[in-house]
């Protein structure tokens, strides 16, 4: 079987190929495809025909999209300038794009077909963390199951906002909810839902740690959290990623310096169980992927600039040891394509 992945890397603040088109065979990957021109592409995000992506620049921001053929190839380009600075996500809903700014502290929301604002908002606020957390800090976003609502994690000032889904593209803050709060200096970054729709998984980048919500009626409430530290790792170590399998069995997140991802047993009521933490193949597993199968594990290890990919015990939900690797300079994000394209 063959699949499709997409990449983005840093570029050094230049102008540069950062984004990749690969191809997997099960045994080995392969450029596909290629695209120049763009500055720190650090996320990226395949819909259909189109791959979305941010250019991580610290002063402006813009977004662009690359038509994709069926063989992943890369046809035509377009940027669009928008509202904010250090894009570091992306994420497709409806007809618009959300793309977050985690040195501006912003939302932005514009049309994927021509570009056009819909929606902008600089959060307000801060955290204990002096450091990281001196104002808000939008590092994700992503729509709710059932396509009405935004849920928004802002790393600075400890909170997942919660905001109503207008026909226009427009945002308005949810008035039961408007935002649940995780503990102080914990530092949301990214979180995935279960497959049911009923609970969400958070990894606080701050202190490394999963939080597990129940998600009913529109409402997040807390219902357990457990640790991704041991006491050998580095103190300098941050959680980055998590993803939870199409079947809702397991659960894995990364944690940078650490270098490993974190496997779990999901169990009733949302609690997870551990199976073990398994090298990332590299340094800095920033971001990564499970296949639209689930069979394989892909990881995006910035600091030794390399990919590698690793089988998957379905059953288990153990990672087996990594099959192929490919040199990538500052990989950042790791994308596989759906097979129903």
């Amino acid at each position: 079987m063959e699949y499709q992945l997409f990449v983005g890397a840093y570029t050094g603040d230049v102008p540069g190929t950062g984004v990749l088109s690969l191809g997997f065979d099960e045994e080995r990957l392969w450029e596909i495809s290629s695209a120049g021109g763009l500055t720190n592409p650090s996320y990226v995000c395949p819909e259909r025909e189109y791959l979305y992506g941010v250019e991580e620049l610290p002063d402006t921001a813009s977004v662009f999209r690359l038509g994709i053929d069926q063989e992943g190839r890369f046809t035509q380009f377009e940027r669009w300038e928008v509202p904010g600075a250090g894009l570091c996500h992306v994420v497709p809903v409806g007809p618009c794009l959300f793309v977050s700014g985690y040195a501006g502290g912003t939302l932005t929301g514009l049309g994927k077909s021509d570009g056009k604002t819909c929606y902008y908002n600089e959060f307000q606020g801060c955290g204990p963390n002096v450091f990281r957390q001196e104002r808000a800090h939008i590092h994700s976003a992503q729509a709710s199951p059932d396509g009405t609502r935004l849920l928004v994690a802002d790393l600075g000032s400890d909170k997942v906002y919660q905001f109503v889904l207008q026909k226009d593209g427009s945002l308005e803050q949810d008035k039961t909810q408007p935002w649940a709060a995780t503990g102080a200096g914990q530092g949301p970054r990214h979180f995935a839902f279960h497959p049911n729709g009923e609970w969400i998984y958070l990894v606080t980048e701050l202190d490394r740690s999963l939080l597990v919500f129940r998600y009913e009626d529109h409402r997040l409430e807390q219902t357990a959290q457990y640790s991704l530290r041991q006491p050998s790792d580095p103190e300098s170590s941050l959680a980055a990623d998590v993803h939870v399998t199409a079947d809702g069995r397991f659960l894995y997140a990364s944690v940078r310096g650490a270098d490993c991802i974190y496997g779990f047993r999901v169990l009733e009521e949302g609690g997870l169980a551990l199976l073990g933490r398994f090298s990332s193949g590299g340094s800095c597993p920033r971001s990564f992927a499970l296949s639209p199968d689930d069979r394989y594990v892909a990881v995006a290890n910035q600091e030794t600039g390399n990919l590698c990919v690793f089988p998957r015990d379905s059953e288990t939900g153990i990672l087996k040891p990594v099959v192929c690797a490919i040199e990538l300079p500052q990989v950042s994000c790791v994308k596989w394509r759906a097979f129903s394209i």
